[in-house]
């Protein structure tokens, strides 16, 4: 059967490669983001070639209608949703001392209650279907901490709670949660929304580089597989050796 997959924040970076996996396995992909960089036209030709689809919508999963508008985008097309990933997200590097109410409460919105949003939206169909996966990218920031990252820290922490507790309530009705909490990722983010992309960051790694967002990417076709069927709750975490 091919599958309906739903993918925010897919107009770059992690989004866009895992798009990119999926439509080379015929999935029909419905993808969002608040702009695309990229045309989707080739992300299209290369699912229909092996059976599948592609629609891309522009949106912002902070706002509630252009939330409903991706999961009723979805259901009228295909007719059911078999994975939700929860991609979009935005980075703040700031002294706590620095941020303001507004950058706090903009971070939070986006990467927290956002990607709520979208489960709750979702989650209803997989329910009545009593299938379905849901994947979170959070950080491994929400795991370790980092000075500077308290807002982006404090909502992927929050991501990584969250995805514990929705696992946990859901997985007996056949809708498995889990997470993928990437470390530094070479993505448009990185080198310009971070201090962390030099070289010294780069050499602190056991691995010494950088990922490539396909690498997460792999970890997220994983875990909406075959290979994630006994995986519940789980956050997976692919950072090079950033948090061991």
């Amino acid at each position: 059967m091919t599958r309906c997959i739903i993918i925010t924040g897919a107009g770059r970076g992690i989004g866009r490669a895992t798009a990119q996996r999926f439509a080379i396995s015929g999935d029909h992909l419905v993808l969002m983001d608040r702009k695309f960089d990229n045309d989707v036209a080739d992300l299209d030709r290369t699912a229909r070639a092996a059976g599948g689809s592609v629609i891309a919508q522009t949106g912002d999963i902070t706002v509630a209608q252009d939330v409903a508008a991706l999961i009723s985008t979805a259901l009228e097309t295909h007719g059911r949703i078999d994975v939700l990933v929860n991609n979009a997200g935005i980075l703040l590097s700031r002294e706590t001392t620095q941020t303001t109410m507004d950058e706090w409460n903009r971070v939070i919105a986006v990467n927290l209650t956002g990607t709520w949003a979208c489960i709750h939206a979702a989650l209803p169909t997989m329910l009545t279907q009593k299938s379905g996966r849901i994947i979170n990218v959070s950080s491994e920031l929400g795991l370790i901490g980092f000075p500077t990252y308290a807002a982006y820290c404090a909502s992927k922490g929050g991501v990584i709670a969250m995805t514990k507790a929705i696992a946990k309530e859901v997985a007996q009705h056949g809708v498995l949660v889990n997470s993928v909490a990437p470390g530094p990722i070479e993505t448009h983010m990185l080198k310009y929304d971070t201090i962390e992309f030099n070289d010294e960051t780069r050499e602190q790694l056991p691995i010494k580089r950088f990922g490539q967002p396909d690498e997460i990417a792999a970890v997220i076709e994983f875990l909406a597989g075959p290979g994630g069927t006994y995986m519940v709750g789980q956050i997976v975490s692919p950072n090079g050796g950033a948090a061991i």
